[in-house]
């Protein structure tokens, strides 16, 4: 792909993303529920990160992005890809019915692999039924597990809670001090959405494309870890909504109703390890070169860094460090970086200490070095 083509996809991924222009501002934010109906669902597999992910985009605080999930506009459970994710709570269990349900199934042989059986999922989503009509932390829900003989430890009780979450039964409340806390979807949620299969994978579809094109057809599949028969049906249900482009050998979507691009330079964001502008797609290679994979994820294994996002490319990464009560933001570029450029590092910073509510520094670490 030529270098224009590529940087003309970025600018139109952040703006469909809502990094640039941002869907919210700090004088005129948007709320949580909102950032995540437009984005369709955002990954939150670490609570800090997936918080992030709200707040650059809305505008949002932590504490209003925890009073959002107090308020229960946004829930964090389990709807696709087996991992948890940021979804409006009343299409919470519509999406874990019809993405994660069936995958759930696949859980059968780490169940055997812990010495789970069916009775003990049976029975521990009888005692949830009865005992998390209001939130319970997890070391709670793993005592009341203890309690009817059922052996939570080895990851037993996380897979059985994620069970019932991709089932629908269960989603996450509000945090109970520092631990995340499970509750009833029914208990929780004012008001669940009945959806037919066909309406949630067009909702579905719709919004993918809306939020993250242009895409292709992978990408959703890879978004949704579906096949693309089943992909390919979600799209033909959005129909003449979808603007098709050739580009690179690859038909690329992009939503009738995308946001504007705004001329110009995409900005400099400090964007959370597990975005959407990496994790939302199969491929990542428009927005992350492919020479530094191994710097943004080191291990090959799905855990990334923060990056650096410089005009909608990872230009680097960066990590937050408490010091003597200072928050320093360590933030490392792949090359050198202009004064302007590092002048727009320092007000992204302060856009993260505002969110935390505390006072940040930057901390540049030499490209080549790798130290501060």
């Amino acid at each position: 792909m030529v270098p224009a083509d590529r940087r003309r996809l970025r600018r139109a991924r952040m703006a469909a993303l809502g990094l640039h222009p941002r869907l919210g501002t700090p004088d005129a934010p948007v709320p949580a529920g909102a950032v995540a109906r437009a984005l369709g669902a955002l990954q939150a597999q670490d609570y800090g990160s997936g918080a992030w992910s709200l707040g650059v985009r809305s505008g949002l605080t932590l504490e209003q992005v925890e009073q959002s999930v107090r308020d229960r506009e946004v829930v964090r459970t389990w709807p696709m890809r087996g991992t948890i994710h940021w979804v409006p709570a009343e299409d919470a269990r519509w999406m874990c019915e019809l993405l994660a349900a069936p995958r759930s199934t696949t859980l059968a042989t780490r169940f055997a692999q812990l010495g789970l059986t069916e009775a003990d999922v049976e029975l521990s989503g009888r005692l949830f039924e009865e005992h998390l009509r209001t939130p319970m932390s997890r070391p709670d829900v793993a005592a009341l597990l203890v309690e009817h003989g059922i052996d939570p430890t080895g990851q037993r009780s996380y897979h059985l809670i994620g069970h019932h979450c991709m089932s629908g039964l269960l989603c996450q409340g509000p945090l109970i001090g520092k631990q995340p806390s499970f509750v009833l979807i029914d208990s929780w949620v004012p008001h669940s959405r009945k959806v037919s299969r066909e309406e949630g994978l067009a909702t579905v579809a719709d919004r993918y494309v809306r939020s993250h094109g242009p895409v292709t057809e992978k990408d959703l599949a890879g978004w949704l870890l579906k096949p693309l028969g089943l992909t390919r049906e979600a799209l033909a249900l959005v129909g003449d909504r979808l603007v098709r482009e050739q580009l690179d050998g690859q038909t690329w979507l992009t939503h009738v109703d995308a946001r504007e691009v705004p001329d110009g330079p995409g900005g400099v964001h400090l964007l959370p390890q597990w975005d959407e502008i990496l994790l939302g797609y199969k491929s990542r290679d428009v927005s992350l070169p492919p020479e530094h994979l191994a710097d943004v994820v080191p291990g090959r294994n799905m855990v990334f860094k923060p990056t650096l996002v410089v005009d909608g490319e990872v230009a680097g990464t960066w990590r937050r460090v408490s010091r003597r009560g200072r928050v320093l933001l360590e933030v490392q570029p792949f090359a050198g970086l202009s004064a302007r450029r590092w002048h727009e590092v320092e007000a992204a910073a302060g856009d993260h200490g505002r969110f935390l509510g505390a006072d940040t520094e930057v901390v540049r670490v030499d490209p080549a070095a790798g130290t501060p």
